[in-house]
């Protein structure tokens, strides 16, 4: 087999780094306000566009800052990898990288066994489409092979940043933040702790309940310094996502918002009305008086007012989240919030 694929992408990423670094005027001074429209006894300055779409603008710059620090990150990984094995090539006195990865990478990589082809085959038959073991076996083996060259480079560069004492201090960049209250929505952990995660979800959509996974591991990983804030945002095409996000906010009436939160995200499919008076039993809550909630147009009125506030900060789809005003979108993993949080804590 050829040497690993990896290497010319390390080398390519390596071209691309001066571009991450954004336009040449980007760090000039903002221009001064200018009329962009007119009429007979009127008009309309940049400055009051840009306020007006203001939200947009930051969402969009932060997308901006964050592509360009990944191509950054990407591209120094890239250039530390290529002159780290030139050195160590040279080092041993190896004919270039080439040969380096070959005794590192190809050759210590041995054909996958039978029961190794035959194990992948089992857990990936329902992809295979009714071909049998033998028809696709090479392209099992292939696959095995390309998995664990990828496996063996990465150890190989763990080692030589290891002996090469490599250290990174490419510096964080400053996100821009969009301003969004927490209101008086229900919230888990301190209400003075440094990270305030506010969150837009409902219980209808499937991708909020993996976020939930997530940030379960989050406030684990974070205890005692993070608060997470829940605020509602029913899709229109989810009919049961306001009843629910009602039920839970009567169950907090009683002090049972998060027990009720934790059953409605894990039974996303159950949240008819029997389904809900279901998990309100099984909560021990008065349902009289959780019916009643229910039945407040103050309930429902709560639920419109956090879509309203999530629509103006920008939020389009659910789940959205806002870390210390820093925008991530979407059922992200773990990885994501950490490299927010640790920035913001270490900050």
């Amino acid at each position: 087999m050829r040497l690993l694929p990896i290497l010319t992408f390390l080398l390519a990423c390596s071209s691309s780094t001066t571009a991450a670094d954004g336009p040449a005027d980007a760090k000039a001074e903002a221009p001064q306000a200018q009329v962009v429209a007119s009429w007979n006894g009127g008009e309309i300055s940049s400055t009051d566009l840009d306020d007006t779409i203001s939200t947009e603008l930051t969402k969009l710059k932060a997308e901006y800052v964050t592509s360009s620090h990944e191509a950054r990150q990407q591209g120094l990984d890239a250039l530390i990898g290529e002159r780290v094995l030139e050195a160590e090539a040279k080092k041993r006195g190896l004919d270039g990288v080439e040969a380096l990865l070959k005794a590192e990478v190809n050759d210590k990589v041995k054909a996958p066994t039978d029961e190794e082809v035959q194990t992948f085959y089992k857990v990936m038959a329902r992809r295979m489409g009714g071909r049998s073991l033998e028809e696709v076996r090479p392209a099992i083996v292939g696959e095995i092979q390309r998995r664990a060259f990828a496996e063996r480079f990465e150890a190989f560069m763990g080692e030589m940043h290891l002996a090469y004492e490599v250290k990174l201090s490419l510096p964080k960049p400053d996100m821009p933040r969009i301003p969004i209250s927490a209101d008086d929505d229900p919230f888990i952990g301190p209400e003075d702790a440094p990270i305030t995660i506010i969150q837009f979800a409902e219980f209808q959509c499937p991708y909020c309940g993996r976020a939930k996974e997530v940030m379960d591991q989050v406030m684990e990983k974070y205890e005692g310094k993070v608060r997470m804030v829940y605020r509602d945002f029913p899709l229109s095409f989810h009919d049961r996502a306001i009843p629910a996000a009602v039920a839970a906010n009567c169950a907090g009436e009683q002090g049972q918002y998060w027990p009720m939160y934790d059953a409605l995200m894990s039974n996303q499919r159950a949240l008819a009305e029997s389904d809900l008076t279901k998990h309100a039993t099984t909560l021990g809550l008065d349902l009289d008086k959780w019916n009643t909630c229910r039945e407040d147009p103050a309930q429902a009125a709560e639920v419109q007012k956090d879509f309203e506030d999530g629509t103006k900060a920008g939020v389009q789809g659910t789940p959205a989240f806002f870390i210390n005003g820093i925008f991530l979108n979407g059922a992200v993993p773990l990885e994501q919030f950490t490299a927010i949080i640790d920035a913001e804590l270490a900050g």
